[in-house]
């Protein structure tokens, strides 16, 4: 059929291909998402920013982790600058956990990149719907990337609309997944 056809696209990457035909057509009909809700601790940096403080988290040059979650932070602001709207859930302090957007030197993120900043020790579940009701949004809209699996399963259960990628341990691999997955595909430069 390819010698008859003539088709363009050879067999070989028909498959890639028509997983960009179903995204373009997908954010033609109103399927791309919003908001990308990101986790801090274990998410934007390595460690944790209340146990070891500013100077313990791991980003920036100089580590391996570091590196890979300064190139995710990076990829989520280039999001951002396309449209996504960027959200922080975290389960955290509030003032401990804005230090690192205050006064990292290397975070790619900064607290004005953030629309919505939700800190607190409430779950995670009502705090996607208390950054929803504040953005406007559709739980549908939401994209939730965080490194703990019991976090994905509790947000996977109780809102099961919003979209929920299965995070490798690797912080290197999270922008190959996140990417991946096709959630923020558009059709249009606004």
């Amino acid at each position: 059929l390819w010698h008859r056809a003539k088709q363009e696209v050879h067999p070989a990457v028909s498959p890639m291909y028509g997983e960009q035909v179903a995204r373009v057509a997908g954010a033609l009909v109103g399927q791309s998402k919003k908001c990308l809700v990101l986790d801090l601790d274990h998410t934007l940096w390595g460690g944790g920013i209340g146990d070891d403080g500013l100077d313990g988290i791991v980003l920036g040059q100089g580590s391996v982790a570091g590196e890979a979650h300064l190139e995710f932070q990076r990829y989520a602001r280039g999001l951002m600058e396309r449209g996504v709207v960027l959200a922080v859930c975290s389960k955290n302090d509030e003032a401990n956990a804005l230090l690192p957007f205050e006064r990292h030197p290397e975070m790619a993120l900064r607290r004005g990149d953030i629309a919505c900043f939700v800190a607190n020790w409430d779950d995670k579940a009502a705090n996607l719907r208390r950054i929803a009701k504040t953005l406007n949004l559709g739980l549908e809209s939401l994209v939730f990337v965080d490194d703990n699996p019991v976090e994905r399963g509790l947000i996977r259960r109780e809102l099961p609309m919003a979209a929920v990628p299965e995070m490798p341990e690797d912080p290197a691999e999270f922008v190959r997944v996140l990417a991946g997955a096709g959630y923020f595909e558009g059709v249009a430069i606004t």
